[in-house]
């Protein structure tokens, strides 16, 4: 859900000609997700943060090469939602975000679909199969599990952010996000770093240097068209 795989054509460019133009070597991601922009950013170090300690240890395991499992099926989905201490962090992640409905974490079984055109789409195999090409780019990231804030002292970095969108569904295991702390958190790394944020809003002290409108589907039967803008505080250099 947020996912930024639509964007990063768009988005990874901008970012990588940040990063050459300001001779940055670490690039910081403390919302990686899905991993969806990461994938494309080219620089010497890159970290991919999540507080979703489950995502981490997916993404971890997968860099050791641990292979999902091939199926999975609704009573299994259940099984693992309902008793998560009894199965590994990262087998939970994957039914978690793999067999469910436009990676909502937990948000209802989506195995094998008939489409409206009388087609059958395997949500979960397609999942994992796109899962395990990124992570052939993934190489090399340091995924943590921590807080955006534990980045609070680090300088000289590109630092992309794509929380949480402010008045949308909440996704991952987070229910309450503090957005004034956020943007003050923000202002007060712009000083030392690079740093830019997906949303669809933002303070009026936030200048957008792109956007694009796409339509996001919120579960099987809702859609919405919704104006994505990367902001900056100042003029991107």
């Amino acid at each position: 859900m947020g996912s930024k795989a639509r964007l990063a054509k768009d988005i990874a460019p901008k970012i990588n000609d940040l990063i050459s133009k300001n001779n940055i070597s670490t690039y910081i991601e403390p919302f990686v997700g899905g991993a969806n922009m990461i994938e494309h950013v080219k620089c010497e170090n890159r970290i991919g943060s999540d507080n979703n300690d489950y995502l981490i240890e997916m993404w971890s395991k997968l860099q050791q090469g641990w292979k999902p499992p091939e199926q999975l099926t609704k009573e299994q989905y259940q099984q693992i939602r309902d008793n998560k201490n009894k199965y590994s962090k990262e087998l939970v992640s994957i039914a978690g975000f793999c067999a469910t409905y436009n990676a909502k974490w937990f948000g209802g079984y989506a195995g094998i679909v008939k489409t409206k055109i009388d087609t059958y789409r395997n949500y979960y195999d397609e999942s994992v199969r796109n899962i395990l090409k990124q992570v052939e780019k993934l190489g090399d990231v340091q995924f943590l599990n921590v807080d955006y804030t534990y980045f609070s002292n680090y300088k000289n970095c590109l630092i992309y952010c794509d929380p949480p969108y402010q008045g949308t569904t909440q996704y991952g295991t987070s229910k309450d996000f503090d957005y004034n702390k956020f943007w003050n958190w923000v202002r007060e790394m712009s000083k030392e770093n690079v740093v830019l944020v997906s949303e669809y809003n933002a303070p009026e002290d936030f200048n957008i240097i792109y956007e694009k409108t796409l339509t996001t589907t919120l579960d099987k039967n809702s859609r919405k068209s919704d104006t994505e803008k990367l902001y900056i505080i100042g003029e991107a250099s």
